[in-house]
């Protein structure tokens, strides 16, 4: 007992000395359900520089499954159309709403000018074919995942507009959980 506690002595007095701290967060079904969604998303992203990789595969022969395909598809579109997305969202065009998809803002929302004919256009199909491309990776989120089911669509949807917020930068307009429109302002010295 004495070797124990003299050992416990010593290590609280290295941890002290070299301070050191622990932190404990305590996961909360919210948060898993951020990393699931996380980890099917980045699992996405795997899935797009393998199939950019391969080269050796036979046109009779499938390496994905058409929902895996529909999903790395969909990210290839969204990178393609990320920075015209976030040119729109900057003009106060575009907006994220609370339920995960891409909107025209109301015009009681922007006060920026009148957008022209062209923008709008383009607005109009980037916001179609985005959310075409989210649906397609929430599906794939859903079933790629063995703990979700088609009746959690709304909290992954819900919980990829939490995660997308995050990527907002200033003077971008999203929908907060209430359905109030918000400008993003980041505190100086932060990236939140």
């Amino acid at each position: 007992m004495q070797h124990w506690l003299g050992y416990l002595a010593r290590i609280s007095g290295v941890i002290l000395l070299t301070g050191c701290t622990f932190n404990f967060d305590v996961t909360g079904q919210r948060t898993a359900l951020e990393n699931q969604v996380m980890g099917s998303y980045r699992e996405l992203d795997d899935d797009l520089i393998l199939a950019s990789s391969v080269r050796a595969v036979t046109a009779n022969k499938k390496i994905m499954s058409t929902s895996r395909q529909k999903g790395v598809d969909a990210k290839l579109n969204q990178q393609f159309n990320q920075d015209d997305l976030a040119e729109l969202e900057d003009l106060e065009i575009l907006g994220e709403s609370s339920n995960g998809a891409v909107v025209l803002l109301p015009t009681t929302v922007s006060h920026k000018l009148a957008s022209t004919k062209a923008q709008l256009e383009l607005a109009k199909q980037i916001m179609d074919e985005e959310n075409r491309d989210r649906a397609n990776i929430w599906q794939r989120i859903i079933e790629s995942n063995p703990n979700l089911a088609a009746k959690d669509l709304p909290q992954v949807r819900k919980t990829y507009a939490n995660l997308r917020r995050q990527t907002l930068t200033n003077g971008q307009w999203y929908q907060d959980d209430s359905g109030t429109w918000v400008r993003k302002v980041q505190a100086a010295g932060t990236g939140l």
